[in-house]
């Protein structure tokens, strides 16, 4: 076999143009299938998907605050996932409920307890943080927040009643093969949905016959404003891509083949690409690479921005809200993913192929007004949003109790 033709060459090609980290994983799942007839970590990675259940067996308690156990997979900075859930635990231990929060891996390493990285890297919380083990206390309601800790909250029973928190439809992350299985299964247990959004619970009441309470989305007022300096380049227009390269379901290929197709018709335009870590990629226009930024720096970031593009394949993110709060107008694709939460009034979709999207940019840098007009309807819509009022919807899925179906009166 020709060296220049190697598997090994190609995969040494990756690396240069999407980062050594990217090339390392995908010349190691070449490995692992070309030598190895069983992937050898099935045990203990995936050994939670034989739990027996048990079926939850504690009454619900009828007055005071609720006890509420959260499972976590881990604890991690720079998640939008976990900062949705610890955004509520925080929001709901201030109108008096008790969380814990199990974890299935173990702690961040170091002295540093926990909860002071939750502080640091998300919310200030007061819930105990440990690893789940068989010593977990009993609970009003039982969370699961991902595939895995689905299967370990079906293996506990000492509870009320057993949640969802689905931000994501996972097993979508994943091609037909075992992950998605296992993941796409986790919706027949029985638990109850909170789900982010309508498009999830349409898709899990329709195909999975469950049953769920649906949260919206806001933006966090203290760090995302559209006031302060703009902060623009000279003379030019700047455009902001939201870039996952390991990310499938963010359209990261996609983006990029859209932007070049800007880049060919419209010179003076600056790319700056948010999401991964700094790494150099092979790209065919110049691009700012900012590297993964702390949330206090987001802000200014945004602001400096015309156009963002944003695209999901599954769930929208919460970036198009945070965008629009900064007076950035937002590009997405279309979809009933995404039209849970964007319209043609709040930005500006476009079918998922380069040519659509790069018209829909186009548009928007070249047409002042029609920017404007954006921008100032995607402020509107992000202002009357509000975490709290979408927590409390949270808080009122959770305090409906298993044998009655009765809601229970919020307790302030």
């Amino acid at each position: 076999m020709n060296f220049n033709d190697s598997r090994l060459v190609e995969l040494l090609k990756i690396s240069r143009s999407k980062g050594l980290r990217y090339g390392i994983n995908t010349f190691a799942t070449f490995l692992t299938g070309r030598y190895f007839r069983v992937p050898p970590t099935i045990f203990p990675d995936f050994e939670m998907v034989l739990t027996e259940e048990r079926q939850a067996y504690l009454s619900a308690t009828y007055s005071g605050p609720l006890r509420l156990n959260w499972i976590l997979p881990g604890i991690a900075p720079a998640n939008g996932g976990l900062v949705n859930i610890f955004r509520t635990i925080q929001q709901l231990e201030t109108w008096g409920h008790e969380n814990r929060v199990y974890v299935l891996n173990r702690l961040p390493r170091g002295s540093i307890p926990a909860k002071e990285h939750i502080r640091n890297w998300y919310f200030p919380v007061k819930a105990e943080v440990e690893v789940l083990s068989e010593n977990i206390k009993d609970s009003d309601a039982l969370i699961a927040t991902s595939w895995p800790t689905a299967y370990a909250a079906r293996g506990v029973g000492n509870t009320a009643q057993k949640f969802y928190f689905v931000q994501d439809l996972e097993f979508m992350f994943h091609a037909p093969g075992s992950l998605h299985e296992f993941a796409r299964q986790t919706y027949h247990f029985g638990f109850r949905g909170i789900t982010a959004g309508d498009w999830i619970a349409s898709v899990l009441r329709q195909d999975f016959n469950m049953d769920c309470s649906v949260f919206g989305f806001s933006y966090d007022r203290e760090i995302y404003a559209s006031a302060g300096n703009r902060l623009l380049p000279s003379g030019k227009k700047r455009v902001l891509f939201y870039a996952r390269p390991e990310t499938e379901r963010r359209g990261f290929e996609l983006g990029i083949l859209a932007l070049s197709l800007v880049a060919q018709k419209m010179r003076n335009v600056e790319f700056v690409l948010v999401g991964f870590p700094g790494q150099s990629l092979n790209l065919p226009f110049p691009a700012i690479c900012p590297g993964v930024l702390a949330l206090s720096e987001l802000g200014a970031l945004y602001r400096s921005c015309d156009v963002g593009l944003v695209l999901s394949h599954t769930n929208v993110s919460l970036l198009p809200l945070e965008l629009m709060a900064c007076g950035c107008a937002v590009v997405s694709n279309e979809g009933p993913n995404n039209e849970w939460l964007l319209s043609d009034q709040t930005a500006q979709l476009a079918k998922a192929d380069p040519k659509s999207l790069a018209d829909a940019i186009l548009e928007l840098l070249e047409t002042d007004e029609l920017r404007l007009k954006k921008i100032e309807a995607g402020f509107a819509f992000v202002e009357s949003s509000d975490w709290a009022r979408e927590i409390r919807a949270i808080e009122s899925a959770l305090l409906t109790t298993k044998e009655s179906k009765l809601k229970l009166t919020p307790h302030v």
